[in-house]
């Protein structure tokens, strides 16, 4: 009985380095204290923006927003992206926009870009949104504030996509 409860432990683990090694490995998650990207840049500190929106010049109009990305590949090729804001007008309205043209943006040209979502910002300044991908390659993101559809942070403008896809498929976003 040993013998045979051993052959079967055996089997269990070659059947799953064999999976592992073609590709059908676990499935990957990042949250808590390592989120896929957490450094949003203001729109008004982007190079050629500090008279951008509702920068009125100065650089430092929407610095004390935060962002971050999660991300969770809850199966083989496909990632589930929880992106969360702070600081943010509570009430106010904000829509996401991703972007993954994977051209290096240029002031004045605004190609590539899709709506995500529109929320209202809760009470305490947070704003939630998800985005599933099949291809985070190039990904990069925008939160504007309604009316005017005004960038306040941004990924895509400041040079901050996904481009790396770490080997255990986690994911990355080189910093600017």
């Amino acid at each position: 009985m040993k013998h045979i409860l051993g052959l079967v432990a055996l089997a269990a683990l070659l059947a799953a380095g064999t999976s592992a090694a073609l590709g059908g490995g676990p499935v990957t998650k990042q949250n808590g204290s390592t989120p896929a990207f957490n450094n949003f840049t203001s729109i008004c500190a982007v190079a050629g923006y500090a008279n951008y929106g509702n920068c009125g010049g100065d650089t430092t109009t929407y610095g004390h927003v935060t962002g971050r990305i999660n991300a969770v590949q809850a199966k083989r090729g496909a990632w589930n992206l929880g992106l969360s804001f702070t600081n943010l007008e509570p009430g106010a309205s904000y829509k996401l926009w991703g972007n993954r043209t994977g051209a290096t943006p240029s002031p004045g040209v605004i190609d590539g870009f899709f709506e995500i979502a529109t929320v209202v910002a809760a009470p305490d300044g947070t704003a939630r949104f998800s985005y599933q991908t099949t291809d985070p390659s190039n990904l990069g993101f925008d939160l504007n504030i309604l009316p005017g559809n005004i960038t306040v942070v941004t990924s895509y403008w400041s040079n901050q996509t996904i481009q790396v896809l770490n080997p255990d498929g986690t994911l990355y976003i080189p910093s600017a």
